[in-house]
C-alpha cells in the first residue's frame, strides 16, 4: 500500500501548477512594472499600439521627404490646404509674406483644434499670419527639407523651426514608422539619400504567423511594451510587412547642426530671420534638470549660427515642479497618471507667448517698418525683404 505522503502527483497536476506559478510571477512582474513606471495597475490597454507611429494618418507618401499632409483633408478636428499646410482659422488658401511655421507633431497640433495650434496662437498674438507647414513623426532632416521647400511658395517674412528632442533620433534613420530620407556626412559635406519608397513584403508562414498573434497579445502587458521596445522595435512595432525602424548609421547632432547651418545660409542671403523652438516631452520636465544632451548640443551649435532660440523647457519644468495637476493641463495624458501626450489648447498658447517674447522686435519687419541685418540683429534701416524665392534649395 502506498502511503498518502509518498503519493507521485500526476504530470497534469505538475503542468497545471506550473501554469499558475508563471501566470502569478507575471503578474507580480506586470504589477511591479506598472507601479514603478507610475502607471495605472488595473487599465486594460494596447500599449504597443498605442506607440506606434501611425505616419499613414493624414499623410500620402512624398518622393523628397518620405511623407507629408494630405492636402485638403476635413475631419472633425483637423484640416489641411493646399502643400497640406494647416489653416489656422479656415482660410482656404496660403498666405505669403508672414510668418512659415515648420516642425513635427508638435508644431502641426496633434490633439487639438485647428485654431488650437501654437501657430494659430501665433497669428492671434502677432496679428501676423503665421502658415502651419508642421509634418507628424518629421525628424529634424525632414523639417529642414520641408521649410526648404515651401520657402518660396509662402515666402515668409520670418522663419519658425519647431524642434521636439526626439526628432533628432528620428535623423539616424532611414526608416522610421515609414521610408524617410536621410542624411550622411562625407569630406565635411552634406550627402542626401532619398527615401527606399519601395514596399518589400515579407512572406509569413505558419511561425510567422503565430509570433505575430503573440505579439498583439504581449502587447497588453506594459512590461512586456517596455523589454521588447528596446529588444526587437522592428518586430514589436512592425507590421510584419516591411521595416518600420532602421538606423542609417549617421550621426543625428551632427547632421541637425550642418542643416542648420545650411538652411541659416539661405535665410541670410534672403534677409529672412529665422528662429529655432525647441520643445520637450512631458516627462523630461520630471525626469532631469535640463533639456536632453542631443537638445542641449543642438541649441548650442544653432546659437553658434547666430540662429536666434526659444527653449520651452524652463519654463515648462518650473510649472512642473511647482504643480503637478497644473502642468497636466498643459499636456493631453495618453495613459492616466503619466503624461505622454502632445501639447492641448493651453500649452500650445504657452509656446506661442515665449515666441511672441522672442519675436517681438523682429515683427515690425513684416509690415516693412524695420529689416533684420543679416546676423538676424533688427536694424532701422527700411529694406523690403529679398523674394525668398531664392531659398529654395533642392534635397541634394
Amino acid at each position: 500500500m502506498t502511503r498518502p505522503g509518498n503519493r507521485r502527483q500526476s504530470p497534469l497536476a505538475s503542468a497545471a501548477l506550473l501554469f499558475v506559478s508563471v501566470l502569478v510571477a507575471l503578474f507580480l512582474i506586470e504589477g511591479g512594472y506598472r507601479l514603478t513606471a507610475d502607471l495605472p495597475v488595473f487599465k486594460f490597454a494596447d500599449w504597443r499600439a498605442s506607440r506606434v507611429v501611425r505616419t499613414e494618418y493624414k499623410a500620402i507618401v512624398d518622393p523628397v521627404l518620405g511623407w507629408t499632409v494630405r492636402p485638403w483633408t476635413d475631419t472633425d478636428d483637423f484640416s489641411s490646404i493646399d502643400y497640406g499646410i494647416r489653416p489656422n482659422f479656415n482660410e482656404k488658401t496660403v498666405r505669403t509674406g508672414g510668418i512659415l511655421a515648420v516642425g513635427d507633431s508638435f508644431t502641426q497640433g496633434w490633439e487639438v483644434d485647428d485654431d488650437e495650434t501654437w501657430p494659430s496662437y501665433l497669428e492671434k498674438l502677432t496679428g501676423v499670419p503665421v502658415v502651419n507647414g508642421g509634418v507628424g513623426g518629421y525628424g529634424t532632416d525632414q523639417i529642414i527639407l520641408r521649410a526648404e521647400q515651401l520657402l518660396p511658395v509662402v515666402r515668409p517674412k520670418i522663419l519658425i523651426i519647431g524642434f521636439l528632442e526626439a526628432d533628432m533620433f528620428r535623423t539616424a534613420h532611414s526608416v522610421f514608422g515609414a521610408p524617410k530620407p536621410y542624411f550622411t556626412l562625407e569630406d565635411g559635406r552634406l550627402r542626401y539619400h532619398p527615401p527606399d519608397l519601395v514596399d518589400v513584403r515579407e512572406e509569413r508562414g505558419a511561425l510567422m504567423t503565430l509570433s505575430y498573434a503573440l505579439r498583439d497579445g504581449l502587447g497588453y502587458s506594459a512590461a512586456a511594451d517596455y523589454v521588447m521596445a528596446g529588444l526587437a522595435p522592428n518586430y514589436w512595432y512592425g507590421s510584419g510587412e516591411s521595416i518600420t525602424y532602421q538606423l542609417a548609421g549617421n550621426q543625428e547632432p551632427e547632421i541637425t547642426c550642418a542643416l542648420l547651418r545650411r538652411l541659416k545660409r539661405q535665410t541670410v542671403q534672403a534677409e529672412i530671420p529665422m528662429l529655432l523652438f525647441m520643445q520637450h516631452h512631458a516627462p523630461l520636465l520630471f525626469d532631469t534638470e535640463h533639456s536632453t544632451p542631443v537638445a542641449q548640443a543642438v541649441v548650442a551649435c544653432a546659437e553658434a549660427a547666430d540662429i536666434r532660440v526659444v527653449d520651452q523647457f524652463d519654463s515648462l519644468r518650473a510649472i512642473a515642479l511647482e504643480d503637478v495637476n497644473e502642468i497636466a493641463q498643459y499636456y493631453s495624458g495618453m495613459f492616466v497618471g503619466k503624461i505622454y501626450g502632445h501639447l492641448t489648447a493651453k500649452g500650445n498658447e504657452h509656446a506661442a507667448r515665449l515666441l511672441h517674447q522672442a519675436l517681438n522686435d523682429w515683427l515690425p519687419v513684416v509690415t516693412g517698418s524695420t529689416a533684420p541685418g543679416p546676423s538676424g540683429a533688427t536694424t532701422q534701416d527700411p529694406t523690403a525683404p529679398a523674394d525668398a524665392a531664392r531659398t529654395g534649395a533642392a534635397a541634394q
